[in-house]
């Protein structure tokens, strides 16, 4: 697990580090502003950015919703007692925010579940479009299907036929031959 810490207070990364890394995880960058924890982020490609609430060039608040609509990494923010009255005040946002200081346990227990949901959400969002996919090739197919069936003559299941063979002889994807013929027909029509 790679992560990037960005805040401006040395001693806490430094005692971030301290029990992030026995646990198993790489502090692979620090910074102590907002600008540059993006652009290590886009860089360096971490599992996990930790960010103070507020950082000098760019808020922890607005940098972590940028990292987490691009999906670059996990991300967890971190604001003293007296900041968190204006971190609430700032309204949603999609990662935890944690109270400084930060017991070890609880950072890593939050750390682990955070970048845990992160891999399901990529996970499913994945998922999600190679479904769209394969429903949007189902429908061009059905479509080139029923081109076939009305300007052919065939039967469902021969108009289905003719297209697999199309496939293998020609080695494209059924995607590909609905395409064809749908263009095909499209072009006869104009």
């Amino acid at each position: 697990m790679r992560v990037l810490i960005a805040d401006k207070d040395v001693s806490f990364v430094k005692t971030i580090k301290q029990y992030l890394v026995p646990a198993g995880y790489e502090v692979i960058a620090e910074t102590a502003d907002g600008i540059t924890a993006l652009k290590l982020t886009r860089t360096m490609q971490p599992d996990l950015v930790i960010l103070e609430a507020f950082l000098p060039g760019m808020d922890g608040i607005e940098v972590g919703k940028i990292i987490e609509e691009s999906r670059l990494a996990a991300v967890i923010v971190v604001a003293t007692y007296s900041e968190l009255d204006v971190v609430m005040a700032k309204g949603d946002w999609p990662f935890p925010v944690l109270p400084k200081p930060i017991e070890p346990a609880a950072l890593i227990s939050v750390v682990d579940y955070v970048v845990n949901s992160y891999r399901k959400l990529i996970s499913l969002e994945k998922e999600v479009r190679s479904l769209q996919n394969a429903l949007a090739a189902r429908k061009l197919v059905e479509k080139a299907k029923g081109i076939l069936m009305k300007t052919q003559g065939l039967s469902e299941e021969m108009a289905f036929r003719k297209m697999q063979q199309l496939s293998m002889k020609k080695r494209l994807s059924m995607k590909k031959i609905a395409e064809a013929i749908i263009l095909a027909h499209e072009s006869t029509k104009a």
